[in-house]
């Protein structure tokens, strides 16, 4: 009896075998597809991530080009406006400057002879002074917009352009004016006369720009790496709307009254004649900030 069920016994361990035998292998074939599952999955992850990183390469390069050609076009539309200026700026402004001379001349004149004259006259004869000065600048603008000279660069010390460019700003006792330029701060090589303009003009729209008393912040800073002087100039104003930021160097583009929009080209004329650039920060409710970065002085005493 015993040797009759050996045989069952041993076929069914045998069979017992073979099913775990192919349960392991199954195993084996479930571990492997886990692992090839696993990294798959690893190499999805990896190729999504790329994708992710081309796709925001890509906006960005296009959001450079954008830029770039929207520069191009304002650059296209400044030179055409400049070269339409230019056909007229010389033979107007001639014409116009003769008459104002003769004006001028006549008022100083007056004012001489008419010592004695009433205080109605005098007020009247200051605003007609005054008047022949308004236009008087907006011919220099017109002429300087459309043909700037070639500059003629000295060593020149900051403080001290900034100085004499306030001397001659008629600042109201509303304004405050507060400097903050470092004694140790490097020479520039600029032509002096025309940065004083800049400075002038910058100045000025500062000034106008706080109708009813502010801070004007005035500072300069030096950039070693880029070996340039970086002058500020800050105002407490109402600031520039953004969608009027990108017209300010625009010849004739203004939003003030009576003005004819070609102080602000004149600003950068003079200043990339003369090696540097001009840029310009604005939030409306909280001023502007006009930053003018000229080349420091790096020649050498024999």
């Amino acid at each position: 009896m015993t040797d009759d069920r050996q045989p069952e016994l041993q076929r069914r361990i045998e069979a017992l075998e073979r099913k775990n035998k192919l349960l392991e292998e199954g195993l084996h074939q479930a571990e492997r597809l886990r692992q090839m599952f696993d990294r798959t999955a690893q190499e999805l992850k990896a190729a999504q991530s790329q994708l992710q990183r081309q796709g925001a390469g890509l906006e960005e390069k296009v959001r450079e080009r954008t830029q770039q050609l929207l520069a191009a076009q304002e650059e296209l539309v400044r030179t055409e406006k400049l070269a339409l200026l230019g056909q007229i700026a010389d033979t107007v402004g001639h014409e116009l400057r003769n008459p104002l001379g003769v004006i001028n001349n006549a008022v100083y004149f007056l004012q001489a002879v008419l010592v004695d004259a009433d205080d109605t006259t005098r007020e009247y004869l200051g605003i007609i002074k005054d008047e022949i000065a308004d236009a008087e600048r907006i011919v220099s603008d017109l002429l300087d917009a459309v043909r700037t000279k070639p500059p003629r660069p000295e060593r020149v010390l900051v403080a001290a352009l900034i100085g004499k460019a306030l001397d001659k700003c008629n600042v109201p006792p509303s304004v405050t004016v507060r400097l903050d330029i470092p004694e140790t701060l490097p020479a520039i090589r600029v032509d002096p006369a025309q940065m004083h303009q800049v400075l002038w003009n910058l100045i000025t729209n500062g000034v106008e720009a706080m109708p009813d008393g502010g801070a004007l912040e005035i500072g300069a800073a030096e950039d070693r790496v880029t070996k340039t002087v970086t002058v500020s100039i800050r105002d407490s104003g109402s600031g520039i709307k953004p969608e009027h930021q990108a017209r300010l160097f625009q010849p004739m583009f203004t939003t003030k009254a009576r003005r004819i929009g070609l102080g602000l080209v004149v600003v950068k004329n003079l200043t990339q004649a003369n090696g540097g650039s001009v840029e310009v920060e604005s939030e409306p409710g909280r001023g502007s900030t006009f930053s003018v970065s000229l080349p420091c002085d790096i020649t050498v005493a024999a």
